[in-house]
């Protein structure tokens, strides 16, 4: 299942979301210090997304695999992260923010996943017409905590 999404989002973030969560995005324990670093926060059943342009555009391809990712050569990302997100309603949403419109929903078997997060031309964002992108992949996988496997120094 793969998606291509373009949209406007606010406050530099989109969600990742299982429709009947209870996490709350605004919670203290939501972005904290060490979200923000990662580009990923995390709370139960949502995920926030961090883009890099000050202009809200969201540019990214989403797949959900059979297996876990086989990438692991991130010479050519800026910065990949991956968390875990718990779908319980059997519905996975991917939301703007602040209004939580809806980008995507599909249906999605309940269970444990893994997420992760590519970032591409992050220092873009600093030229007349910022062009950073982001590929996300979702695999099932056992619940596990947040990770950078490739950090974009600023």
């Amino acid at each position: 299942m793969k998606f291509d999404l373009k949209f406007i989002t606010d406050y530099g973030q989109f969600y990742i979301n299982d429709k009947n969560a209870t996490g709350n995005t605004g919670s203290e324990n939501f972005w904290t210090d060490q979200a923000f670093a990662d580009k990923l926060a995390v709370e139960d059943g949502v995920l926030g997304v961090a883009i890099a342009n000050d202009e809200g555009k969201v540019e990214c391809e989403f797949e959900v695999l059979d297996s876990k990712s086989l990438i692991n050569d991130f010479s050519r990302f800026d910065h990949v992260v991956e968390a875990s997100i718990k779908i319980h309603s059997k519905v996975l949403q991917i939301l703007d923010c602040p209004h939580s419109e809806v980008e995507i929903e599909t249906e999605i078997e309940n269970g444990e996943y893994r997420v992760r997060v590519y970032s591409l031309n992050i220092d873009s964002v600093y030229d007349e017409i910022p062009n950073d992108t982001y590929k996300i992949e979702m695999w099932k996988e056992v619940y596990s905590e947040r990770n950078v496997l490739k950090r974009h120094l600023e």
